[in-house]
């Protein structure tokens, strides 16, 4: 029963959005429309972590991993 419930969940699609909640609150610090943030979440930490392209890597602001876009 649990596992069926588990599979309906996940076939779900998501509750909330949040890179376009975080699009949304950039480009309103920034006064502008923001279309070049990249969200992504540290393997070894688990800390989400923002990369503004074009840069070549990003670098996990809690242990300094390097992540290569």
């Amino acid at each position: 029963m649990l596992l069926e419930q588990l599979v309906e969940k996940a076939a779900q699609p998501p509750r909330y959005d949040w890179e376009s909640y975080y699009r949304w609150l950039y480009g309103a610090i920034a006064g502008r429309e923001v279309s070049d943030i990249r969200f992504w979440l540290c393997e070894k930490c688990f800390s989400v972590n923002i990369l503004f392209l074009p840069a070549k890597y990003g670098k996990c602001r809690g242990c300094d991993l390097l992540y290569l876009p």
